[in-house]
């Protein structure tokens, strides 16, 4: 393989590189934003029963609700915070992982 072949390759490999940063991001904003928007509208009810049934702290309905928040937040990864140690199997960087490997390898 020549010189430039091989500099035309790595030049290629690392725009795909790039694209797919580019990609997986506007994925994960996407889900992000979604999750928001379903957060927020739980999180009126869950405040609006906790006041109604008088419930505090671990009970709380709101403080579970931010629960769910901070675990999807790591599964979300927007930013790549988290290691993968720290995402947990069901994270979108999981997945991603999961659909290049699969289509990098044939079926047998």
């Amino acid at each position: 393989m020549s010189q430039n072949t091989t500099k035309g390759t790595r030049i290629h490999s690392g725009m795909w590189s790039q694209i797919k940063r580019f990609l997986v991001f506007q994925l994960k904003l996407y889900v992000d934003a979604t999750r928001d928007l379903i957060l927020s509208f739980f999180a009126l009810f869950a405040f609006l029963a906790d006041v109604v049934f008088q419930l505090r702290g671990e009970d709380s309905l709101f403080e579970g609700l931010l629960g769910i928040g901070r675990r999807t937040e790591r599964a979300i990864n927007l930013f790549n915070q988290y290691d993968e140690s720290e995402q947990g199997i069901d994270s979108i960087d999981g997945i991603v992982r999961e659909v290049e490997d699969r289509l990098r390898k044939p079926d047998k």
